[in-house]
């Protein structure tokens, strides 16, 4: 995923001109990978990314994690729901930032993922009834959430259908609530118009949105490989 840090990093605009994006381009490699290396991961985190990696699945970077952290925390997150369980990492993340008895709903296809995800949030201390493992298309299982239910979501499943991820993330997160969506840079090929396949255009079409939305107030982070953050706007925020 680091790769596309020196493709965003140099995208047109970007500092005005060749020998800015060219001066940022070599800035930018170790600057992220210190703000990466800032967040550490203890065993129970290392034992998820490593089983993940077995499996062949992408997590969120520990400095990405972090900020789910940060942002659970910081809103006081009692409900979560997150699309993409994989093996735990970015559940465990959540769950560390979240008030003592939240609950994270956490939606996954694939069984045996959230299998070892079970056995990962176990391990880091949790109570089986601080999650709520669902298994099945995000899709299918969104729309039977209750609306307003949450104070957070987390996109990380299948990224051609990220625009409507969002559209229920919309309707599931109570105003004033958060939003978050990793690998919106996709390691730089968002930035590339001839890269053109389903994933590629899903997520610019998630950017998009979230940047004409006037429900929502957002911003790309560019760390891991790119966290789209957006708070749902309160109602008296949408009549100012």
């Amino acid at each position: 995923m680091d790769e596309g840090h020196s493709v965003v990093a140099g995208r047109p605009g970007s500092h005005g001109g060749p020998a800015g994006r060219s001066r940022l381009c070599v800035m930018v490699a170790p600057t992220l990978t210190f703000a990466e290396s800032y967040a550490a991961e203890d065993l129970v985190l290392q034992t998820a990314r490593s089983l993940a990696d077995e499996l062949g699945l992408e997590c969120v970077t520990a400095g990405a994690g972090a900020v789910l952290r940060l942002l659970a925390a910081a809103g006081a997150a009692r409900a979560v729901v997150e699309i993409g369980t994989g093996t735990g990492v970015s559940g465990v993340w959540l769950l560390r930032g979240m008030r003592p008895d939240g609950v994270l709903t956490t939606i996954d296809r694939e069984a045996e993922h959230q299998r070892i995800a079970r056995r990962i949030f176990q391990e880091a201390g949790f109570a089986p009834g601080r999650t709520r493992i669902i298994t099945g298309r995000a899709l299918d299982v969104l729309p039977r959430l209750t609306d307003g239910g949450y104070d957070l979501a987390f996109l990380d499943a299948v990224k051609a259908e990220y625009p409507e991820y969002l559209e229920h993330a919309l309707r599931l997160v109570r105003p004033g609530g958060v939003i978050l969506a990793d690998n919106v840079l996709w390691s730089g090929l968002v930035a590339d118009p001839k890269v053109t396949d389903p994933d590629t255009e899903g997520l610019r079409a998630y950017a998009r949105r979230i940047a004409a939305d006037d429900r929502l107030d957002s911003v790309i982070l560019a760390i891991g490989d790119g966290l789209a953050v957006s708070r749902v706007r309160r109602p008296e925020e949408l009549e100012a």
